[in-house]
């Protein structure tokens, strides 16, 4: 008669196998190797379990890439001019430098509870520095203090024309609010959408911030 195959080896064949036995009981002896071991195993399948999502995160990090790097869409009005190596025409980069000084300004602005920092980068006929002193002049009265933090921003569009120029921007700010010395309010992670219009100051041909419009995308 034809002859049947003989069925693989169970694991339980196997474990009662006298090398296994004795593999078991010296391993036994060394409890923290088999903890280690185990340990080491235990990443392995978590990183295993992981890898898909790391690598689609890595993947759509690397296509969006830095807020400011990819919103950019500066629309320059005048042609031919040069850049300053990271694709932002140095005209333009006069403006953003104005823009990004005043941000630090309004903090170190906040934290002496006065606005003089900013009267550089404001125009001084401008909205927007009357609407700063009147600002300032209401904390004073209520005893308010701010301790703001810009944690990100990004240029969304920067536009140039002629003596006029505007920077639209996606700012994160934190900011701790406290009246005679008491927290009131630490607001985290608000996003704001804003838009500075500037001017070239005459004679000096400075950049200042006439207004500024802030809308809140995320309170």
């Amino acid at each position: 008669g034809r002859q049947r195959p003989q069925p693989a080896a169970s694991l339980e064949r196997v474990l009662m196998l006298p090398a296994i036995d004795r593999l078991f009981g010296r391993a036994v002896g060394y409890p923290r190797l088999i903890q280690s071991i185990g340990a080491l195993l235990g990443l392995v399948i978590i990183g295993l379990a992981l890898w898909p999502v790391l690598e689609s995160r890595a993947g759509s990090a690397s296509t969006a890439g830095p807020v400011q790097a990819s919103s950019a869409a500066v629309t320059a009005s005048t042609s031919g001019e040069g850049t300053d190596g990271h694709g932002v025409s140095v005209e333009q980069s006069d403006p953003l430098a104005v823009v990004a000084a005043y941000n630090q300004a309004s903090v170190t602005a906040a934290l002496l509870g006065r606005p003089d920092p900013m009267a550089p980068y404001l125009a001084p006929d401008g909205p927007a520095w009357q609407e700063v002193q009147a600002e300032y002049q209401r904390r004073a009265r209520s005893a308010e203090t701010h301790e703001p933090t810009l944690t990100r921003w990004g240029v969304l569009q920067t536009a140039i024309a002629g003596d006029t120029a505007r920077v639209e921007t996606q700012e994160q700010w934190d900011d701790i609010t406290s009246v005679g010395g008491q927290v009131i309010s630490s607001r985290r992670g608000i996003l704001t959408h804003t838009t500075y219009e500037l001017r070239r100051a005459a004679p000096s041909g400075r950049w200042q911030i006439t207004t500024v419009t802030s809308v809140t995308v995320i309170n």
